[in-house]
């Protein structure tokens, strides 16, 4: 996985910023000029994500990327998956008939 998404440092933008619950963070896919992140969105605002992921070499990343650049995948889609899920978050019981 690729960690080329800018060099921005994880600083918050000056609008207000939504977290996710933790361990409940979505997982998201950036497109970059160089392909596709998967990862996890832990924090958002209207125009940017804090996108959350780990390379290929284990060195984790925190990224703010351009809102329009990024699109909520499901677990089972992302090609990187975080260690430390809650996999009944990601897959609850489906409801009796």
């Amino acid at each position: 996985m690729s960690s080329s998404i800018g060099t921005r440092m994880p600083v918050a933008p000056a609008a207000p910023v939504t977290h996710a619950r933790y361990r409940r963070e979505p997982y998201v896919r950036c497109q970059t000029g160089n392909g596709s992140v998967d990862g996890k969105a832990v924090a958002w605002t209207r125009t940017e994500v804090l996108l959350h992921w780990i390379d290929d070499d284990g060195q984790a990343h925190n990224r703010w990327t351009p809102a329009p650049t990024v699109r909520r995948i499901t677990r089972d889609e992302s090609a990187w998956r975080d260690p430390y899920d809650d996999f009944r978050f990601y897959y609850q019981p489906a409801l009796a008939a």
